[in-house]
Formats: structure tokens, sequence, C-alpha cells
């Protein structure tokens, strides 16, 4: 048995015990190191296992980002969000879609906006989600067909999963020169909220780029996306000061969190990311000021790649009615001057104190570690995945791991191995392999996507993850 197998192994005992002469009753599926457009349904047993690696996108050109969500009605239902060159151009905006958990995958991509006299092409900034009905949302963010630099966010519906409405624009305004980026997307899915399915998108406008200026803003609706009014969440920030990489977690009061970097000295010299938060608590109408969660060192490109790794400080709420009801947990990476190590924060008191951050792979586990995100299960586990390369001694190429708190964060449970095969970040030879991956909790599964490039050629969308009971 080679090494790549004890780890998964190893780490998936924990979850689910082994006897005194150290045999577990379960030895987990290997994952498969090729990926099928149409495999067997996803699926293994007896839990706790692996789901086996799928590819969800289509192929034949570059394809990056991974937001994944589930219908909270039926969690067959997936959706999966890329920026994918397969797309008819000028489209770059591909959504993947799921009815059996995950078998099967078809793609819509996002049309252009035609919007007073101005052409905008989609692509960029892939966001998805479910609301309490089981209706899907894809939105993007899309940028103006004459590149002077006009943006905004367009958002499509749709009840069955097939067919798409017209897009409408949740964010930004046709012919003003504001270019969103680093967006998010959350639904309020709690039916006691008091502003239960509302929709949220947050983003960092280029306000007045004349002046050097970007302010956090946040759009939201409270009648399916039809109509939206934008808030500024913070002050503007004058050059080279930065505001990046937005998220958003709400919780079961209808409370709205929003978490981001802050770069005093601007990006290029961020090499001390200050990761802040606001919070709104009457449906996006007002936010709070920004709180300082944590400050965190920072390094912007792969080693030993030219690939750029965004630190998104993605953040999640624990709904569920166990002990950590109420508590927010925040993933991201930091530098610790040799490798990117992956960490969590927690609090439980709705943002007002933070934890010391906690990592989420051993001390032995000291290749890198990027590109992480986090959401909490309905029972209160927390899940982490992210790429990692330890099992590469070159660290270059990464496969996908996951790790479940089971205490509100302060420890986490033996790394789980999602696949066997390696991917090379360099594989396009480009400056970028994506922003962002995703994961969600569906049914038992904890279901994670990411790019992904074993095949040997390109960069693809893949789902796998965990089923625990």
């Amino acid at each position: 048995m080679n090494a790549v197998c004890r780890i998964s192994i190893i780490a998936l005992a924990c979850l689910l015990g082994v006897h005194a002469n150290g045999q577990s009753d379960y030895d987990p599926p290997l994952a498969s190191p090729s990926f099928l457009r149409n495999p067997a349904p996803i699926t293994c047993s007896p839990a706790p296992c692996i789901l086996p690696p799928t590819q969800a996108s289509e192929g034949g050109s570059e394809v990056a980002d991974a937001p994944i969500a589930a219908d909270p009605l039926n969690p067959l239902h997936l959706l999966v969000g890329s920026v994918d060159d397969n797309c008819p151009q000028p489209s770059a905006s591909g959504f993947h879609i799921s009815s059996d958990g995950g078998s099967t995958w078809s793609r819509t991509c996002m049309p252009t906006i035609n919007a007073s006299g101005r052409v905008y092409w989609p692509g960029g900034e892939p966001m998805v989600g479910y609301d309490l009905n089981g209706a899907g949302y894809i939105a993007d963010g899309y940028g103006d067909s004459e590149g002077l630099g006009y943006g905004l966010i367009g958002l499509q519906k749709s009840t069955d999963g097939v067919n798409w409405g017209t897009p409408v624009i949740a964010l930004g305004s046709p012919n003003i020169f504001k270019q969103p980026d680093w967006a998010s997307f959350a639904i309020d899915r709690s039916p006691q909220s008091p502003f239960a399915n509302n929709l949220y998108i947050s983003a960092v406008a280029l306000n007045e780029p004349l002046q050097n200026k970007n302010q956090v803003v946040v759009s939201h609706s409270s009648d399916g996306g039809k109509s939206w009014k934008s808030v500024a969440v913070a002050s503007a920030q004058t050059s080279p000061a930065e505001d990046r990489f937005t998220v958003l977690a709400i919780d079961n009061n209808g409370i709205v969190f929003i978490s981001w970097m802050n770069c005093p000295d601007g990006i290029v010299n961020c090499t001390q990311g200050r990761m802040v938060y606001s919070k709104s608590t009457d449906g996006g109408n007002t936010w709070s000021t920004p709180g300082l969660m944590t400050i965190t060192p920072a390094e912007w490109t792969l080693p030993n790649t030219t690939v750029g790794v965004d630190n998104y400080p993605a953040i999640s709420a624990d709904n569920s009615n166990g002990p950590h009801a109420g508590s927010l947990y925040v993933v991201m990476y930091n530098w610790t001057g040799t490798y990117l190590r992956v960490q969590v924060i927690h609090s439980s008191d709705g943002g007002n104190t933070w934890s010391k951050p906690v990592p989420v792979a051993p001390a032995s586990a000291n290749h890198d570690q990027f590109f992480p995100w986090v959401s909490v299960s309905p029972t209160g586990l927390v899940g982490v995945s992210w790429l990692d390369r330890r099992n590469d001694p070159a660290n270059v190429d990464y496969q996908a791991f996951a790790a479940i708190s089971r205490d509100g964060g302060q420890t986490f449970q033996p790394n789980v191995q999602l696949t066997t095969a390696f991917s090379n970040p360099n594989i396009n030879n480009e400056t970028s392999m994506g922003d962002y991956t995703g994961n969600t909790w569906a049914g038992p599964d904890f279901v994670a996507a990411w790019m992904d490039s074993s095949n040997g050629v390109d960069m693809q969308d893949v789902v796998g993850g965990i089923r625990l009971h």
C-alpha cells in the first residue's frame, strides 16, 4: 500500500473508530486518478467513506473557480460555478448542474446583458445558491465589451434547474465607472429569520477610479432577485489602501456577516493582511463599523509557480441547535515564511472576540496549503477543504484534502485526502488557476469542489467529499 492510501485510511479511522487490534470496520475506496464526465453515481459505503472525485465541468478548455451549493429541499441538487472557457464566446461564465447528487452534470452559460446602450460580458466572479423554496441562483461579474472599466453583477434564477430567467442587474449601474470585484453571494435560509429568502451580493467597487478609491458594498433583494438595493459597508479606501476578497454568511436570526481583507499599504505591499468583518441586523440596510478579526502574514504567489493565490477569509455560521450554535468560523491561509498554512478562527459572541488561529493540518504537513473554504453542517460540524502539496517532495503538485471539527473549531480531526490524483498548478502556464474553491453540506455528505488538472491537459472543476453517516 502506498503512502497516499495510508493517509486516507488513517484519517477515516478517526471518523469511524478502530478496534483494539488496530483493524477498522471499513477500508475506504481509493479515489480514481481519472475523471469521467458521466461516471457511476457519486456514492460510497459504508459510511464514513470518501466520495469518488468526479469532473463536473465539460472539458476541452480551461475551467477555474469552484463555488458549490446544495438545494436544502433536495440534497441531490447541486450547483457549481466556474470561469469556463468552454462557454460560447463572449461568455466565460459556466454553471454546472446536477440533479442526481453529482452522477451526471449539465451546463448553462450566462448570456450577455444589454443595458443603457452598452453590452456587458460575463465571467470572472461565479456565485451559486439555493433558497428555501429550492430555487437555484447563479451570478457573475460582468465587464463592458469596450473594455472601458464599466461593470456590474448579473443574476439568473431557475425554479427547475433547467430553465433560467433573463439576467437582472444585482449590483452596479450601467455606464457608471464602478467595476465590482471580489464578490460573494448568500441567501438567508433560516425559516425563523425576519428576512428569510433575502438575497445578498457583496463586492468591492472601484469607486471613482480616477481618484483611486475602492469600497466594500452589499446589494440585497427581498423579492427573489427582481429588485436590488446597494449599501456601502465601510468607508471608501483611498490608494494605496485596498479592500479585497469579500465573503458573506448569515446566521439563524437573519444577521448578515461579511468578511474581507484590508491592506492599508496596498495589495502589492500587503505582507500583513488585516482580516476584518462587519454585520447587518436589519436585512442589509445598515452595517456595523468594521472590526478586526486577525492579522495574517501574506504571500501572493504560490511557491514554485507564477500562480497567484488570493486569500479570501471564507466565513460560515453555525445554524444548528448544537452546543456551538451561533458560532462563526473563518478560514484563510497564512504565510509561515516557508509555506502557506490553512488555519481557522472562530467567534462565539457574534464577532466581538475571536480565537487564536487553529491549523487544520498537522505540524508534519509543512508543504503549501491553499485555497481553503469552510461550511457548517445542520448539526454543527465544521468542514474545511483545501488544496495541499504534502505528498509531493518537490512541493509543486497538489491534491484535495478536508478536515472536520466536532468541537466548535477548537481542534480538527485527522485530515482526509479526497483524491489520490496529483494536479499541477502550472498546467496552463498562466498566472491564475482561479480565485477560490468551495464546499457545502448535502444531506450526510460534506461535498467539496476544486480546480483539478490531473487529466494532464488543463484545469477542470472536480467534485468530491466525505459521506459521514
